[in-house]
């Protein structure tokens, strides 16, 4: 993707500087193709706010609770949690993939449950969304692991 941003950004400058146009101009078109190119990407979320954590007595597992926000289009790349997660959706949309099941779209007022180590991508919908989340983990391991495509 770079290469392709400083391609253009070359043949942008020969072309300007051919026709005479001044250096402001030039400098504000490469400005402005920056921001069109990066808006192809989906922004990511916001990592999730933990408020609170308790032990689950006879278990080496501890339950948290939390807010995930998503700007609009944001997403948790695509991903597997070592623990279940249960989560509220506050506000907005959010669109779950999960693998190997259909999509699910679920609104404000909405809840939705994600089994430990099933793979799955979360996202927001064009207007972002908020979502209260409960998960259990064991302490000190990472809860949340990358999966690639």
């Amino acid at each position: 993707m770079t290469e392709k941003i400083v391609a253009l950004e070359i043949l942008i400058a020969q072309t300007f500087v051919k026709s005479y146009f001044s250096i402001p101009i030039l400098v504000a078109i490469i400005v402005s193709t920056h921001s069109v190119l990066a808006a192809d990407k989906a922004p990511a979320s916001k990592p999730t706010q933990v408020f609170q954590r308790v032990a689950i007595q006879g278990t080496d597992r501890e339950m948290g609770l939390g807010i995930s926000e998503f700007p609009p289009n944001a997403e948790k790349p695509r991903h597997m949690a070592t623990g279940p997660e249960v989560c509220y959706v506050l506000e907005g949309e959010i669109i779950l993939n999960v693998d190997g099941k259909p999509t699910q779209h679920i609104h404000a007022g909405g809840t939705f449950q994600i089994a430990a180590n099933a793979v799955h991508v979360t996202k927001a919908g064009p207007m972002g969304a908020k979502v209260i989340a409960t998960w259990a983990y064991v302490p000190g391991k990472q809860f949340n692991v990358p999966v690639p495509n």
